[in-house]
């Protein structure tokens, strides 16, 4: 596999042909988007394996982690999670849009008729694809949440053991 760098700038030359005239052109982004995050997944995962490893052993050994453990633990299980989360700029805009929808779609409510109900399923599929947005974002807030949440009662050995299978199975996940 291609190491980062050059995932991304075959992914900026493929952006750079995406005409807005042809979807194609914008759906050959999805492989080379796919392939960039599985690299950047794998390079992670294979930077902190030794540490995460470790971890593993103390948790089963009964030992306390440090701070540090626990957010290097928090970083594996939930850090991509995390990372959306801070780095994403538009919550509020889909937010705000979904209530706009929502007034439009009320407006609409008394003449359905006609071509008014079409004008209604294309709202409505807008309203679809700005809730999947937000409720994405809800979902890997609470990721971080209830890790931290989690880890904040303490690790006792239930506790302690849930996490080492956690993150034993994030070590061999595809996914992160």
């Amino acid at each position: 596999m291609a190491d980062a760098g050059s995932l991304i700038r075959k992914l900026q030359e493929a952006h750079a042909k995406a005409t807005l005239d042809n979807v194609g052109s914008f759906e050959a982004l999805t492989h080379p988007l796919t392939e960039l995050a599985d690299q950047l997944r794998e390079s992670y995962q294979a930077s902190v394996a030794g540490p995460i490893l470790a971890m593993i052993g103390k948790l089963r050994k009964g030992g306390a982690l440090t701070q540090p453990e626990l957010d290097l633990a928090e970083s594996f299980i939930a850090g991509d999670a995390e990372a959306y989360t801070r780095l994403e700029n538009d919550f509020q805009s889909w937010v705000l849009e979904l209530g706009r929808l929502m007034k439009v779609l009320g407006e609409m409510s008394a003449n359905l008729k006609g071509k008014v109900l079409l004008d209604a399923v294309g709202e409505i599929d807008d309203a679809r694809r700005v809730l999947g947005d937000i409720c994405n974002y809800l979902e890997e807030k609470q990721r971080v949440v209830s890790f931290r949440r989690t880890t904040a009662q303490g690790l006792d050995a239930e506790r302690a053991s849930l996490l080492a299978d956690l993150l034993e199975q994030h070590l061999t996940s595809s996914d992160l």
